[in-house]
């Protein structure tokens, strides 16, 4: 069996990769705009789990994937405000209340959780449309 000789992947140095600047831009947009990088996720994120469900024959799948995808964005901002408060000096049980009832929370981090739920739920939205369309009336 012959060798294949690999050539090595050149390393990022500078801030950019010669290889792919498409790359490079997506990355920095998504840096630069968090929740909307977070709502272009989540719309991925929301088909998918719906598809799967709808191949699984769940119930209310485009629900309950759009619930889903807005638990997780809502337990990811939580657990970020929660780990600030810690770090403010609050004992874990007060910080974990504080964080679930959105105490500390910025205008970003409301952004980042409500973005991507919204996007959610639009998603679900189309699904359930587009599954009446085709479905015949009986």
């Amino acid at each position: 069996m012959a060798a294949v000789r690999m050539r090595a992947r050149p390393t990022r140095r500078g801030g950019s990769c010669k290889l792919d600047p498409m790359l490079d831009m997506l990355l920095g947009f998504m840096i630069a705009n968090p929740a909307t990088s977070h709502a272009l996720t989540a719309l991925l994120e929301t088909t998918g789990v719906a598809a799967a469900m709808i191949l699984l024959r769940a119930p209310r799948p485009e629900a309950t994937a759009a619930l889903v995808v807005s638990t997780y964005y809502f337990g990811r901002e939580a657990g970020q405000r929660e780990h600030d408060i810690k770090h403010a000096g609050w004992d874990a049980v007060q910080a974990h209340l504080g964080a679930e009832f959105l105490y500390g929370w910025s205008l970003p981090n409301l952004q980042q959780w409500m973005a991507p739920t919204c996007a959610a739920w639009a998603v679900a939205a189309t699904i359930v449309l587009v599954r009446r369309r085709l479905t015949p009336a009986l």
